[in-house]
């Protein structure tokens, strides 16, 4: 595996990588330290950028909704 970009957004952590298939995943860390992977696969990394920001948005809606 080969990280690719960490992104921090809204308390959340974004993290691109590349698997030893050389297909890019992501995985998204929450503000308390939990990992969320996913079973998507994307050819190239911007995919997995767009995708995984997609899921942090998600994410924080999810979070402000329960507030």
């Amino acid at each position: 595996m080969k990280i690719q970009s960490v992104i921090g957004i809204n308390g959340y952590t974004l993290v691109i990588y590349r698997s030893l298939d050389h297909l890019y995943r992501f995985s998204i860390i929450d503000f308390s330290g939990i990992a969320f992977n996913f079973d998507s696969i994307f050819l190239t990394a911007e995919e997995a950028d767009f995708k995984g920001r997609a899921a942090v948005k998600i994410a924080c809606d999810f979070d402000h909704n329960r507030y």
